[in-house]
């Protein structure tokens, strides 16, 4: 049933009667799904409908162009399963899809980045497991003076935290923007507006991030993914795209949550993981992960989970993947990163958002919430990311 649209120039009689003919077509192409998904078709004529009369300017436009679809859905095969439907100008058979996928995966090889630029975003790479540490640091700080990653003022760590504990550092979460004020730029804390010269707008526990790769690979060894498998008995993907999420400990930041998909944006993991140490702040505004109840690997588990789809040919795609990495504990040098592929125009040190990149490029919008963000989405946008960009090189 189409609902009346008082904006709409087009009759609403003459839209139930295309909406009525849209489904028709809509439930011959999916009578082999219909028992798994009874409402697709009704759903996909609704949709289809409303895209007609959101693109014609009239009454005859209308028409002409609910018949030229109508004319396709005729053509169109009944559907193989659930991954072979969509709306027209959204759904392509088969065969184009694979040989559009074909087409990806043979140039993609063509992004992966090269080891300068790897080492000029601090990746971990393999001459980390020659490097000789100066002194040798215990894995957790407890007891020792730190300078938090929020405030930059020094603390000394603890693994038991009072109520003063958890809020005792005042910052600003969100990093500064420039802003026309009064006819004046101006660079205000994107987090709540204040100053420059403003005191937090946050309350929370200090914590801190360890930075150099010597230390994280003494205090966590670093791995490399297996080998590829010439037998055949174990087959890993040629690319997937992943998303790390961290959280605050006693020894630093550690993996709190890992998510990976394929080239399909299929999700292959989405697992919490709990870290080797004492949990300080699992960072959810950035996160997401509110509690790690549930959680069942710790880091060397999701490694292994993560080494069955993956092996040292596998290209793993990202955004700031330097962060994952050191995360996963893992070096890896097969990487397209979307901080290379799309530079800031200022260049380095600075970066275009994930956020930023998915509006402009992909004209997807990514939800910005005090919840934090969904790492299967960033997953999958790095994937459509990798994917306009080989267009545009193509073009």
């Amino acid at each position: 049933m189409i609902l009346p649209n008082i904006r709409s120039k087009i009759p609403l009689n003459a839209r139930q009667a295309i909406a009525n003919r849209l489904f028709q077509e809509f439930k011959r192409i999916y009578t082999p799904i219909l028992s798994q998904q009874p409402s697709i078709a009704t759903e996909h004529a609704a949709r289809q409908e409303e895209n007609i009369l959101n693109t014609a300017a009239n009454l005859a436009g209308y028409k002409q162009l609910a018949m030229t679809i109508l004319g396709r859905l005729k053509k169109r095969p009944a559907c193989t399963g659930v991954e072979d439907t969509g709306i027209d100008g959204e759904w392509k058979d088969l065969a184009a899809k694979e040989k559009e996928m074909d087409d990806f995966l043979n140039n993609i090889d063509k992004c992966v980045a090269s080891v300068e630029q790897l080492k000029e975003l601090g990746y971990p790479l393999p001459d980390l497991f020659n490097a000789v540490p100066e002194q040798t640091f215990a894995i957790t700080t407890v007891g020792d003076i730190a300078t938090c990653d929020r405030c930059k003022k020094e603390y000394t760590v603890k693994n038991v935290l009072t109520k003063e504990d958890m809020e005792t550092c005042t910052y600003h979460p969100l990093r500064m923007a420039t802003v026309q004020r009064n006819g004046e730029k101006r660079r205000v804390y994107r987090c709540c507006g204040d100053a420059i010269d403003s005191n937090g707008c946050t309350r929370g526990p200090h914590v801190y991030k360890e930075e150099s790769l010597t230390v994280l690979h003494q205090k966590m060894p670093f791995v490399t993914a297996p080998a590829r498998d010439i037998s055949g008995s174990k087959i890993r993907h040629k690319l997937v795209a992943l998303d790390c999420e961290m959280g605050y400990t006693t020894a630093g930041m550690e993996l709190i949550r890992l998510t990976v998909v394929d080239e399909q944006k299929n999700k292959l993991l989405d697992e919490l993981v709990l870290p080797s140490n004492m949990i300080i702040d699992l960072n959810t505004r950035f996160s997401g992960v509110k509690t790690l109840e549930g959680a069942k690997y710790d880091l060397d588990g999701i490694r292994k989970k993560l080494f069955e789809y993956v092996d040292q040919d596998t290209i793993i795609v990202g955004h700031g993947l330097e962060n994952d990495m050191c995360a996963l504990r893992l070096v890896h040098t097969k990487v397209v990163d979307t901080v290379i592929l799309y530079p800031h125009r200022a260049g380095l040190p600075f970066r275009n958002s994930l956020r930023g990149l998915a509006s402009s490029v992909t004209k997807k919008f990514i939800q910005d919430s005090s919840d934090g963000h969904d790492s299967l989405e960033d997953a999958s946008i790095c994937i459509d990311l990798l994917k306009q960009y080989i267009i545009r090189k193509k073009q």
